[in-house]
């Protein structure tokens, strides 16, 4: 028996339809909001991240995307394969969606409209970037090449004095990685790790490299080459003015390796016995605590402990003693150890501060402030964890895992500085700014040979975002025509000195031609205003 398109089917509202009416894409649908017919359009180029076209345009006029292709050491053989372009400008998209695994990068697959911008000829498997990333681990060459990408992206802004925060974090490992070994692990104790080595620059929020080490190299000294290979690569104008860390980077090595480099430091020392016997005697005087305001006191020392080769300056740093209980004894300290006169108008704990910087620039009541602002830096390892990915795209082998994390680092660099074109001021998370500047649908449709990106924002404030992005991207065109035969250097020095104006304070970076030092005016503050939360 053959059913026919006479066949008949009861409609949920009672009407009669027949069959054929439904095909395999188009469906009659009741809402609460009425009758409804959808529709399959997968043949339609549409993206979920329309906007990312105008951070494209702003890498295209700086140069950045085609210079990274361009000497890429990925290469195939023939026509086999996937191009270098395909392999990273997946992991690029997947990167920017805030995806942490390789199985997420099936989801960019869905997107038809960013892979055209990047010049990607297809988007490719989460298996074919994971080969790729492993192909490229026989060797130390595409380390350097990620991380020489990692300096130029922020080497030339680097013309006022800056700090570099060094510090380590711990990921946590679940499987059986190479690497994967029992170290120092505040969160998961006992757990297999790896240890991400970092370093950042300050002022900028910008990491200039990281170096992941199995779980068991976590100390301060196993990150400290990473430094020195940094550092010799930025050359000798471009060096920092401080050197910041914490407990783990205050001992004898590492600051006679600072001293013998001329680089200034500041670290923090660990509660030995010999620091607790300092600040013992310390507390014993009446005077040379100094005010050095919110609530805070500090004072000078000399130290010379146990294996160091010369006297050091210290820096003592307490809460004021109105500001805490009364009490007889201080936490941490040595057991038992009752010294404080009966009835002492003070408690807790004392920091001390370990630096080479001049007391007569430097004095005792800034230490305490300065030392503070490295809290930023941490910051920055929350964000580049838990919105970025950083830590993730794990595999059996660890250099991929250091290849990752590297154009992690890279990627996060980019979008913060496109980021500052529309709030030069701040500092800006990407739990904020994807929202704004990165989601909205965007439909490709093509007449007469010219394409054209159809958006529609969807954020409740996408008028605003819309006035924003239009007049970046206009200025953008016009640097372009302005810019269209500089050279890629000249191209990004100026589009530094743009989006960094605060910081540097009216000054061109060095190789912008004199035609182009005009600074991008009408700069919005439209969408990421002070205080705003998405």
């Amino acid at each position: 028996m053959v059913l026919t398109n006479k066949l008949k089917t009861t409609h949920p509202q009672g009407e009669l339809q027949t069959v054929n009416q439904i095909t395999a894409n188009r469906w009659p649908l009741s809402t609460p909001g009425g009758r409804f017919y959808a529709e399959l359009a997968d043949d339609l180029p549409v993206t979920r991240e329309g906007s990312l076209m105008f951070f494209f345009q702003f890498l295209k006029e700086g140069g950045r995307w085609e210079e990274f292709i361009a000497d890429t050491p990925l290469h195939y053989e023939g026509n086999q394969g996937s191009g270098a372009n395909n392999v990273f400008g997946t992991l690029f998209l997947s990167i920017l969606r805030g995806h942490f695994r390789y199985a997420h990068i099936n989801s960019v697959r869905g997107d038809g409209v960013n892979p055209q911008l990047l010049g990607m000829d297809k988007v490719v498997s989460d298996d074919t970037v994971r080969r790729a990333l492993a192909k490229l681990s026989d060797t130390t060459v595409a380390r350097d090449w990620l991380e020489n990408h990692l300096i130029d992206s922020i080497a030339p802004a680097l013309i006022e004095p800056w700090i570099l925060d060094i510090d380590t974090t711990i990921k946590t490992i679940y499987g059986h990685q190479e690497g994967a070994k029992k170290g120092y692990n505040a969160t998961k104790k006992g757990r297999p790790s790896h240890s991400y080595h970092s370093y950042f620059v300050a002022n900028l929020r910008l990491a200039l490299g990281v170096d992941v080490c199995p779980g068991n190299k976590s100390s301060a000294l196993e990150g400290m080459p990473g430094v020195w290979r940094v550092l010799e690569a930025l050359g000798g104008d471009k060096q920092p003015a401080l050197i910041r860390g914490d407990c783990g980077y205050g001992n004898e090595r590492i600051m006679a390796e600072c001293e013998q480099r001329g680089l200034k430091y500041l670290f923090k020392l660990r509660n030995t016995p010999n620091v607790k016997y300092l600040v013992k005697d310390c507390m014993r005087k009446s005077g040379g605590w100094v005010d050095t305001g919110d609530g805070w006191e500090s004072m000078e020392a000399i130290l010379k402990l146990s294996g160091w080769t010369k006297e050091r300056r210290v820096v003592l740093v307490r809460q004021k003693p109105s500001a805490r209980s009364r009490a007889s004894s201080i936490p941490n300290l040595l057991p038992g150890d009752q010294w404080l006169p009966s009835g002492a108008p003070w408690s807790g704990e004392i920091t001390v501060l370990v630096t080479s910087l001049d007391e007569k620039d430097f004095p005792t009541e800034a230490m305490p402030r300065l030392y503070r602002e490295r809290a930023d830096m941490e910051n920055n390892y929350d964000e580049l964890k838990n919105q970025w990915g950083w830590g993730g795209f794990t595999t059996r082998k660890m250099e991929p895992c250091q290849l990752a994390a590297m154009f992690i680092a890279l990627v996060y660099n980019w979008w913060g500085l496109y980021v500052r074109f529309y709030d030069p001021e701040h500092h800006r998370e990407a739990v904020t700014t994807r929202p704004y500047l990165m989601e909205g649908v965007g439909r490709q449709v093509q007449s007469g040979g010219q394409k054209t990106i159809k958006l529609s924002f969807t954020h409740e404030k996408g008028k605003q975002i819309a006035e924003a992005v239009s007049l970046i991207s206009n200025k953008l065109h016009e640097f372009g025509l302005i810019a269209a035969q500089w050279t890629i250097p000249q191209r990004w020095a100026y589009l530094l000195s743009c989006v960094l104006r605060p910081l540097l304070r009216g000054k061109w970076l060095a190789g912008v031609p004199t035609e182009g030092q005009r600074f991008l005016t009408e700069v919005p503050d439209l969408i990421l205003a002070p205080g705003h939360t998405a």
